[in-house]
């Protein structure tokens, strides 16, 4: 097969058009003929010395036969492999240039089959979980389960339970019924015949790991810290909390709090997280749903000191958001010996600029921004100023419409004082202004509100509203306040910005993993639940990270559908002498998982076909 070149012009001549076609060339007789198997379009991007790598390159995956002893670029794999798959569909098949080919003979195995018998009695899917099998084994979960009393049958229950959690995650009953019925996990974890995977052995296997779970959380920890060099010695700390599905009567942490959700109707569990600067956790506890987060600090810091030793030059900058930010806080972050960087909960009125003009720098979306080091009076720690253009006009946008709507508010109840069957007595329009300032407080605050009331008749005849301060702080500007006098304004930046990484992780735990809203009434599965959705959350953060390495940045979500092209099936073929052909294939992957694969340095498939002759019994 050649690509070739046809011009053509319009109607009235005057303009050319290139465009190519995948032309397969044969012998009738003495005479050559051509026969075009597909219109390749303009190719626009691939140089005219890759065509040829192109043609033979489609031909080596139509015809099977390996011409290439070296790989090729993406840009050629994927459109031959694009262009491949038209092909197919079209239904024409080149022949084979058995001359050209490189590799060593493939083992032939010719069979008499009757080709109107061939059926599929069953696909599965097993890309993801192949993908999570080798990231197990490369961190050593198998290992870490074995040290912990487990038997090979429950490790295999409690592997398969967990990468269910990775790529399916739901209740047990659900995890049941799809290694049952969808998935190819059966494939890949031979368990006994006397030992198949039930929703009370999912729960066992649960209770087990969350009973170990310091020591399978330090195992893993380490594993993974192992596995990556530069590692900074951050700790970033942070607080959410999640929502369950029922009343959760039977649950002494299922408490009503402040849901980050906005889920105040439902009682809450709340979730501590300390993870490092390339995201993966260090330590986790579950708290009851109405404790506070300053209140926590101190436990986790005690706790992070307890698992891991550091040198006095080793000790870690813990980094943290301002609600967790308090005097106390930081304090106690001092007597341990350690450093800080957080969101200032000061708003400093008095202080003097330290350079005379401020490091200007980039955010996360390539905004410009200014730093600028400061000195507030009465404080022995320092400060850095962050002033954003683009940041001064979200806030101002933002704080226009709270204030319109607020004003809208207030002047429709105004305007009821004086129309039928609206508000006015004094009880309730005193309720209503309440409501209407708690649900604006970011501008309500900023006014003053004063009523004209009718004592005679129980009434309020008029409302006034003005405007008595503006905000401390000018719009686009805050504080980050830290304890390292020679980190310079760069560093500081880079560190503070460290905490995206723990809403990343709150974010996969909540979005891809499902862990809300929490179904399980008891707190023997809540718990377990939780800490097997961090267990999982590891496995991703160390897919996703390797990747990163190599300029690969998906989220979970698309790998996960990625890997579902890859299939695994049972064939059916009957043979002329009545016996059956039992055929297990597994698809051959495709450009884009072999380039996960390859970059994570995984092996692309676990296996390619098995093959299982069943002679058929005599009646």
């Amino acid at each position: 097969m050649f690509i070739k070149k046809i011009t053509k012009k319009d109607r009235k001549g005057n303009n050319a058009y290139i465009y190519y076609r995948l032309v397969h060339s044969y012998k009738v007789g003495t005479k050559n003929r051509q026969q075009t198997i597909l219109n390749l379009g303009k190719l626009e991007g691939l140089p005219k010395e890759k065509h040829k790598q192109l043609a033979d390159r489609i031909e080596s995956i139509l015809s099977g036969v390996q011409l290439f002893p070296f790989s090729l670029d993406d840009q050629i794999e994927n459109l031959a492999q694009g262009f491949a798959k038209k092909i197919i569909k079209k239904g024409f098949f080149p022949v084979k240039k058995k001359s050209r080919e490189i590799s060593k003979d493939i083992p032939t195995d010719y069979q008499e089959v009757d080709i109107n018998s061939i059926e599929q009695v069953e696909s599965r899917s097993i890309g993801g979980e192949w993908l999570t099998k080798q990231a197990f084994d490369k961190i050593g979960f198998a290992n870490i389960f074995s040290q912990i009393g487990m038997s090979s049958n429950e490790i295999g229950v409690a592997l398969m339970l967990l990468a269910s959690k990775i790529i399916h995650p739901s209740s047990e009953l659900e995890t049941q019924r799809w290694i049952e019925e969808n998935s190819g996990l059966g494939e890949l974890y031979n368990l006994e015949d006397n030992h198949p995977v039930t929703r009370y052995r999912l729960y066992k296997a649960a209770t087990a790991i969350y009973k170990n779970k310091e020591q399978i959380e330090g195992y893993i920890y380490n594993s993974v810290q192992n596995l990556f060099s530069k590692r900074s010695k951050i700790v970033i700390y942070d607080l959410t909390n999640m929502h369950f599905a029922g009343r959760m009567l039977m649950s002494k942490k299922a408490k009503f709090g402040r849901s980050k959700q906005k889920r105040n109707d439902k009682r809450l569990v709340g979730l501590a997280l300390a993870i490092d600067g390339l995201g993966f956790v260090r330590y986790s506890k579950i708290y009851n749903g109405n404790v506070s987060e300053p209140a926590t600090f101190s436990l986790m810091l005690d706790d992070v000191i307890s698992q891991v030793s550091y040198t006095k030059a080793e000790k870690p900058v813990v980094v943290m958001d301002a609600g967790i930010s308090t005097e106390e806080n930081l304090d106690y972050i001092k007597q341990c010996g350690f450093d800080y960087v957080c969101v200032s909960r000061i708003i400093p009125k008095n202080y003097t600029n330290i350079n005379t003009q401020g490091t200007l720098l980039t955010d996360n979306r390539n905004n410009q921004i200014e730093v600028r080091k400061v000195k507030v009076e009465g404080y022995d720690d320092y400060f850095v100023c962050i002033k954003s253009a683009q940041k001064e006009l979200k806030e101002l946008s933002i704080s226009d419409k709270i204030t319109e709507r607020f004003e809208q508010s207030m002047n429709y109840l105004k305007e009821g004082l004086n129309k039928p069957r609206r508000l006015k007595k004094i009880v309730p329009v005193h309720e209503k202004v309440g409501r209407i300032k708690k649900q604006f407080s970011k501008v309500s605050k900023l006014y003053k509100i004063t009523y004209k009331e009718d004592s005679t008749k129980g009434v309020v005849t008029d409302i006034k509203w003005e405007l008595q301060k503006q905000k401390q702080i000018p719009a686009g500007q805050y504080f980050i306040r830290y304890s390292r006098q020679n980190l310079n304004e760069k560093q500081i930046w880079d560190t503070y910005n460290m905490t995206r990484e723990v809403e990343a992780t709150f974010k996969c735990l909540k979005t891809d993993l499902n862990v809300r809203p929490i179904y399980h009434q008891k707190d023997k599965y809540i718990e377990p639940h939780i800490f097997l959705s961090i267990l999982a959350y590891q496995i991703i953060n160390y897919i996703r990270q390797k990747l990163k390495e190599k300029k690969l940045n998906y989220s979970w979500t698309t790998i996960n559908q990625k890997m579902l092209a890859m299939q695994c099936s049972l064939q059916s073929i009957k043979k002329s002498d009545g016996s059956m052909i039992y055929m297990k294939l597994c698809t051959k992957p495709n450009a884009e998982l072999k380039s996960i694969f390859n970059a994570l340095q995984f092996k692309n498939r676990p296996y390619v076909r098995k093959i299982k002759v069943v002679t058929q019994q005599s009646k």
